[in-house]
């Protein structure tokens, strides 16, 4: 009897199982059918109705780590990446040891600037899939923004080894030793990828980085006008030529490439910071101020941009506003003594020199020897009425080498 009865409840338990079983089966072909529709719909561009079907198969099969895979990467599409990290965990809680998701979860993390988060994850996904090229290549773009130069380094020569010839290998290759100031190793690997791809822009515009770096200023503007001419619509390769030509002193022709990059990359801001450089030489003040604002509504923590837009404002008479630039660039940059010489100089236009001193004061307390604030103060000192002291700086200023302490000593301590 008591056999009988175990037999029952067995077969009961089993005959549960089967039915769970069923119904998870159901439950995942159901997801898996709401997965192609929201496939079908994203094709046809209907990203909305798309993203309704993905969260449909989620509700439809909770355990199912493609639904959300599928949810997440159309999220990252829409630029909702913060919401696609949500579900790409949920999705490596489910499937732990799948390196495609680790891979796509590095890529989100990237675009949201966890740098770090983003090597761990292409690191992890390596150790999943060890032979996986393109995996290896991701995590060495990794390393390379986080500046793990000599460890990407070792990577791509390993790389290098299984594919010498690889054009994109040796190019990021280069670019590691430009990251390490080591410019002629870098344009020999530029002039390798030059031999194997003579028609590709990109590696003609590195060449042109790595010559600018080595202050050949002439090649350098020749393999930025092939990389141009190859490519009429490479921003990139417009800005660095514009770069070349505002050194060499063509400023109609740094201005020209500084226009052409910015029609084509309205969102970089270093453009806009670059053409301002352009547009001050020029005696456009006002137009240099616009693109450095634009460059700050870009970059709102673009340093150089609000250092310079507040010397553009003072020299536009713009008093309030450059000293709200100049007390921007203190709270991004508390330590550094020009940034507190420019504070300083805007007090002494204004006749506020008090105030100047103290800001002087401030940039000699974090430089002892910085031979442009003690002339500064001694300047300061001078226009209010303590001549012993001013002498005393801009004495010390010429020490350092500034012929125009020594200027102003001639004229100001001759007594």
């Amino acid at each position: 009897m008591r056999t009988q009865n175990l037999r029952i409840l067995v077969t009961a338990l089993l005959a549960l199982s089967m039915a769970a079983a069923h119904a998870q089966a159901s439950n995942r072909l159901d997801a898996v059918q709401l997965i192609q529709q929201g496939d079908m719909q994203l094709r046809m561009g209907n990203s909305e109705l798309a993203l309704l079907h993905y969260t449909n198969a989620i509700q439809k099969d909770m355990a199912f780590a493609d639904a959300y895979m599928k949810r997440a990467m159309l999220q990252s599409r829409l630029g909702q990446n913060t919401q696609a990290l949500v579900d790409m965990d949920r999705a490596l809680e489910l499937n732990p040891y799948s390196e495609y998701i680790f891979d796509r979860r590095a890529k989100v993390k990237f675009l949201l600037n966890d740098i770090k988060g983003a090597e761990d994850d292409l690191a992890r996904a390596v150790e999943l899939k060890p032979y996986d090229d393109l995996l290896r290549e991701s995590r060495v773009d990794a390393l390379l923004a986080m500046g793990e130069t000599e460890e990407a380094l070792q990577e791509l020569d390993s790389l290098l080894l299984r594919h010498p010839d690889d054009v994109l290998l040796i190019l990021k290759k280069g670019t590691a030793h430009l990251q390490v100031d080591d410019s002629p190793g870098a344009l020999a690997l530029f002039e390798q990828a030059v031999r194997l791809a003579p028609r590709l822009a990109l590696v003609h515009d590195l060449r042109g980085v790595a010559l600018m770096r080595l202050q050949r200023w002439n090649d350098a503007l020749a393999a930025l006008d092939s990389a141009v001419a190859m490519d009429r619509n490479f921003d990139l390769a417009l800005y660095n030529r514009g770069l070349v030509h505002a050194h060499l002193g063509h400023t109609s022709q740094a201005r020209a490439d500084m226009d052409s990059a910015l029609f084509l990359a309205q969102d970089k801001p270093h453009i806009f910071f670059q053409r301002a450089l352009t547009r001050k030489q020029a005696g456009d003040l006002a137009g240099a101020r616009d693109d450095y604002d634009r460059a700050l509504e870009l970059a709102p923590d673009y340093l150089e941009a609000q250092y310079n837009r507040a010397f553009i404002r003072k020299q536009l008479g713009d008093h309030a506003g450059a000293l709200e630039d100049a007390d921007n660039a203190l709270r991004m940059a508390p330590d550094d003594p020009d940034a507190w010489i420019m504070k300083g100089n805007i007090h002494l236009l204004y006749g506020e020199f008090n105030d100047a001193i103290a800001c002087f004061d401030r940039a000699i307390g974090l430089h002892h020897d910085h031979a442009n604030a003690l002339y500064n103060r001694g300047l300061a000192y001078h226009m209010n009425y303590q001549p012993l002291q001013g002498c005393d700086d801009l004495r010390r200023s010429a020490d350092l080498g500034s012929t125009r302490a020594l200027d102003a000593m001639n004229y100001f301590c001759a007594f």
